[in-house]
C-alpha cells in the first residue's frame, strides 16, 4: 500500500504539471495573440489606407500633369493654324516619341476629320461623332478609361488583352479665337499600373497586398486580374460608403474571403477635379495576421514541448522529493530569496497545496520582475513620441553595430537627417499636427530601412539612421538617402490639410571616414549642414562637400 501510495502521487504531480504549462501556454497563446491581433490589424489597416490615398494622390497628380501637357501643346502655333501639315505631323510624331505615355496623338480639322497623327494613323478618317472631338472642340475635355475601338489594330497588345486609354482632347483656336481645329491624344492606361508598381516598390510591411481603382460608375477599372477590368464590383463597405471617405475596414469581398480593405478618392489635384475615380487597396486577413498565427503556434508548441519534458521531469523528481510537503515548502521559500540553489529531497504527501502556492508565488514574483525590467528598459530606449530610438539607444546599438561590422568586414552608414522649415508647420498648425507629421516621417523613415537598421530621434525634428552596408557602402548608403528623399516627398495628410516635407540629409561611412562613433556623428552632421546650405532635401555624403556631382537632390 505504501508503495502503491508513492507511485499515485508521482501520477498526481507528472498529470498536474503537464496540465497546469499546457494551460498556461494555451492562455498565453490566446491572450498574446488577441492582443497581437488587434493591435497588427490596426496598423496594417491604417497602412492599407495610406497606400490607397498615396495610389488616389498619384493618378490624380499624373492625370494633371498630362492635362497641363496637352494645353501646352495645343498653343504651338504649326497645331493652331493647320496651314502645313507635314510640320504639324513631324511636330507630333517628335512628341509621340519624348513623351511615349501618349499612344497616339491626332490634330483633327475643324470638321473633325484626322489631318495629321502619330505614324499617319486614322489620318483622313472622319471621328466627328467620337467623344474627344465631339467634346474636345468645346473646351478641355478629359475621357474616362475605355477600351481602344478604332486603335485595337493598329496597338495589338503583347498579351492578348485589350488595351484601354484615357482620352485627353483640347480645341485648337486660331488667332482670331475661332475653332480651327482639335487636338486629340490617347493615354495608354498601362501607366496606372506603372504607378501601382511603383507605389508598391519595397513594401515589404504588406504581403499580397492587391490594388484597385474603381470607376464613378463601379466598375473596375485596374484590377491584378484582368478578367475583373470592366465588371462591377458588388463591396458593402460601413465606412467607406461614400466616395469621399478615408480609411478601411474588414470587409467580405465578392470571392467569399474577409479582406483588409483601405479606401481613398481619387478627388482631383489643384484645378483638375478627378473624374470620380476611387483606390481600394485590400491584403487577405490570413496574410496580414500570418505572423500573430506562427507567434500563436510558436508559444503553443513550446508550450506543449515544456508539458511533456515537465511532466517526464517531475515524474523523476517526485521519488524523490516526496515526503513532508512542509520542508519542500520552506525549501521553496528560501529558493525564492536566493539562499539556497534547490530543493531538497524529501517524501510526503499532505502539504501539495504549500507547495503549489510557494513555486507560484515564485513564478508571479520573476515574472513580475521582468515585466517591470522590460517595461523600463523599453522607456529608456525609446522617444515616447515617435516610438523611435533615442540617443541612449542609439549609443548602445552602435557598439553592437560596430562589432559586428568588424566580425563580418562590413561597413556601417551614418545618416544624420533633419526636416527643412519644419517650424512653420507647428506655427500654422499647431503642434499636435506638428507631431502627427513627426510619427508620419519615423513610420516612413521605418519603411525605409532594413530590419536590422535603428532609426533614432536625437531631438526636435533632428533623427539619425544607422544601416548595416555591404561591401559598397557609400553606394547602398546614396540608395538609402534616394529612397528617404522620395519617400518623404509623398504629401502628408493631418486634419484634412496636406503637407510637403523636405528634408536633408549628411552621410558618413564606417570605417572608409572614421571608426568612432562620435566622430562619425560629427562628419554625418557636416555633411547635414553642407547638404542644408546647398538648398536642402538633398543629401551629401561627408568629404564630397565640394564636388557637386557627388550630392544628391530631389524636386
Amino acid at each position: 500500500m505504501k508503495s502503491l501510495s508513492r507511485v499515485g502521487i508521482r501520477i498526481q504531480i507528472a498529470l498536474a504539471t503537464a496540465v497546469l504549462v499546457a494551460a498556461l501556454a494555451g492562455v498565453m497563446s490566446y491572450v498574446v495573440g488577441k492582443r497581437s491581433a488587434e493591435d497588427l490589424t490596426s496598423q496594417i489597416g491604417a497602412g492599407v489606407s495610406d497606400l490607397a490615398l498615396q495610389m488616389a494622390d498619384e493618378l490624380d497628380r499624373t492625370m494633371w500633369t498630362h492635362r497641363g501637357e496637352v494645353a501646352v501643346l495645343s498653343t504651338l502655333r504649326a497645331l493652331r493654324n493647320l496651314d502645313d501639315i507635314e510640320q504639324a505631323s513631324a511636330l507630333i510624331n517628335r512628341l509621340q516619341h519624348e513623351l511615349p505615355i501618349f499612344t497616339w496623338i491626332g490634330v483633327l480639322d475643324a470638321g473633325g476629320t484626322v489631318v495629321a497623327a502619330t505614324g499617319d494613323i486614322l489620318v483622313g478618317k472622319d471621328i466627328s461623332a467620337r467623344p474627344v472631338y465631339e467634346f474636345g472642340s468645346k473646351g478641355m475635355f478629359i475621357g474616362d478609361v475605355h477600351d481602344a475601338k478604332l486603335l485595337a489594330e493598329k496597338f495589338p497588345s503583347p498579351t492578348g488583352e485589350p488595351i484601354q486609354f484615357v482620352d485627353i482632347a483640347v480645341p485648337l483656336l486660331n488667332d482670331a479665337g475661332n475653332l480651327n481645329g482639335v487636338l486629340a491624344t490617347h493615354l495608354s492606361w498601362e501607366w496606372a499600373d506603372t504607378v501601382r508598381r511603383n507605389l508598391f516598390a519595397g513594401q515589404g510591411l504588406h504581403r499580397n497586398v492587391d490594388i484597385f481603382v474603381i470607376g464613378a460608375n463601379g466598375t473596375i477599372l485596374l484590377a491584378p486580374d484582368f478578367a475583373m477590368t470592366g465588371q462591377k464590383l458588388e463591396l458593402q463597405l460601413e465606412k467607406g460608403s461614400h466616395r469621399s471617405d478615408i480609411g478601411w475596414e474588414i470587409a467580405k469581398w465578392p470571392d467569399g474571403h474577409d479582406y483588409l480593405t483601405g479606401f481613398a478618392p481619387a478627388d482631383g489635384h489643384f484645378d483638375y477635379p478627378g473624374l470620380g475615380w476611387s483606390v481600394l487597396v485590400r491584403q487577405p486577413i490570413e496574410a496580414a495576421l500570418i505572423t500573430v498565427h506562427d507567434l500563436q503556434s510558436d508559444i503553443l508548441a513550446l508550450g506543449l514541448s515544456l508539458a511533456v519534458l515537465f511532466s517526464v521531469f517531475a515524474w523523476w523528481g517526485a521519488g524523490f522529493i516526496v515526503g513532508p510537503l512542509v520542508t519542500i515548502a520552506n525549501a521553496a521559500g528560501e529558493l525564492k530569496r536566493g539562499e539556497i540553489e534547490s530543493l531538497p529531497q524529501v517524501s510526503g504527501a499532505r502539504e501539495i497545496n504549500t507547495l503549489s502556492n510557494s513555486l507560484n508565488s515564485l513564478v508571479a514574483k520573476l515574472t513580475e520582475k521582468d515585466r517591470a525590467l522590460g517595461k523600463m528598459k523599453h522607456i529608456a530606449h525609446h522617444d515616447p513620441l515617435t516610438g523611435l530610438g533615442n540617443r541612449l539607444a542609439l549609443d548602445v546599438y552602435f557598439e553592437h553595430a560596430q562589432a559586428q561590422a568588424k566580425r563580418q568586414h562590413s561597413q556601417l552608414g551614418v545618416l544624420a537627417l533633419d526636416l527643412d522649415d519644419f517650424k512653420p508647420v507647428n506655427d500654422r498648425l499647431g503642434h499636435a499636427a506638428g507631431d502627427e507629421v513627426l510619427c508620419e516621417v519615423a513610420r516612413r523613415l521605418r519603411r525605409c530601412v532594413r530590419g536590422g537598421d535603428l532609426v533614432a530621434r536625437t531631438g526636435g525634428d533632428e533623427m539619425v539612421i544607422v544601416s548595416h552596408l555591404g561591401e559598397n557602402g557609400v553606394s547602398e548608403a546614396r540608395a538609402l538617402a534616394e529612397r528617404i528623399l522620395s519617400d518623404i516627398l509623398m504629401p502628408f495628410i493631418t486634419g484634412g490639410n496636406r503637407i510637403s516635407i523636405n528634408i536633408s540629409i549628411g552621410i558618413a561611412v564606417y570605417p572608409d571616414h572614421d571608426t568612432r562613433p562620435e566622430r562619425l556623428l560629427e562628419q554625418a552632421d557636416q555633411a547635414l549642414y553642407v547638404a542644408k546650405s546647398k538648398g536642402k532635401h538633398r543629401y551629401v555624403i561627408y568629404g564630397d562637400e565640394n564636388r557637386q556631382q557627388n550630392s544628391g537632390s530631389r524636386a
